[in-house]
């Protein structure tokens, strides 16, 4: 791919129609780590996203309002009651990568390499695409793919509605990567809601050793109800990990990244357990 152009448009219709008019010769900048990735010697006319003001984090009734723009490091350095972000953007590769990319430049295309779509899966998340019209999808629609099956010429994505984890509600977190600065080799995140000693609600999230993220519906439904311990967890957990197609990569087998995924599927719920407990942080 090579940039022959570039706009910065400052009014988010103008940027629409600069990519719509544009088509196929037209990329979006929302970040720009990704497009080193991007071969060929296409000719590209880049439209960078940067002026358009949607990068604020706001506090809504249901919980967190994010532009598509926010980069990694707002979501570390924000803080407010039933926010949990920051625990994914502390885990994401380096503080230089944190200052450069957006949270929608690692949504709207998934890698290997994307952290966030796991947590927004397991937090129930919605995701709006600017077109005609503004459409909002569920976490689960937008990641069933591709995303990139749901935009027609010109639309963006343009905000995150996460809800906020409430009092006696928890969530948990992990990601594996061979060293510290590196691709996942394979990310989980849960949430839970107790009742006592039982898991009244439970949704749980795999990505980077899956084909796509995905929520793992089997699992928790066998998990909802039941009251919360070690054994009951892992039971479930190994009972459920053989109907996942599992998928290696940097030279690691399938087989191991299932291995990895009985473990820390185990510690993502423990996480959220545990977390659930005191209330949201």
């Amino acid at each position: 791919m090579k940039i022959t152009a570039y706009h910065r448009p400052e009014t988010l219709d103008k940027a629409r129609s600069l990519l719509r008019d544009l088509g196929p010769a037209g990329i979006p900048l929302a970040g720009a780590t990704s497009h080193a990735f991007m071969k060929g010697d296409d000719e590209k006319t880049a439209v960078d996203l940067a002026a358009l003001g949607i990068d604020t984090i706001t506090a809504t009734p249901q919980g967190f309002a994010i532009g598509a723009m926010a980069r990694i490091a707002d979501l570390q350095a924000f803080a407010a009651p039933g926010w949990v972000l920051d625990r994914v953007a502390l885990r994401f590769v380096s503080q230089p990568m944190r200052n450069m990319t957006t949270l929608g430049g690692n949504l709207a295309r998934v890698f290997p390499w994307n952290d966030f779509p796991v947590a927004l899966l397991a937090l129930d998340a919605t995701l709006d695409i600017a077109g005609d019209t503004v459409t909002t999808h569920p976490a689960a629609t937008f990641f069933k793919g591709q995303p990139a099956r749901l935009f027609k010429p010109g639309d963006l994505l343009t905000a995150i509605h996460v809800p906020a984890v409430g009092p006696g509600c928890g969530f948990g977190y992990h990601k594996e990567t061979v060293v510290n600065m590196d691709f996942s080799l394979f990310t989980a995140a849960a949430w839970v809601r107790r009742d006592k000693r039982s898991l009244a609600e439970v949704r749980i999230a795999v990505g980077a050793g899956v084909p796509l993220p995905q929520r793992l519906i089997a699992l928790e439904d066998a998990l909802t109800g039941k009251a919360f311990s070690r054994d009951t967890v892992r039971a479930a957990v190994i009972a459920h990990a053989e109907a996942v197609s599992w998928k290696g990569g940097d030279g690691f087998s399938a087989d191991y990244i299932r291995q990895l995924a009985l473990t820390h599927l185990e510690d993502a719920l423990h996480a959220a357990w545990n977390d659930a407990a005191g209330g949201a942080v």
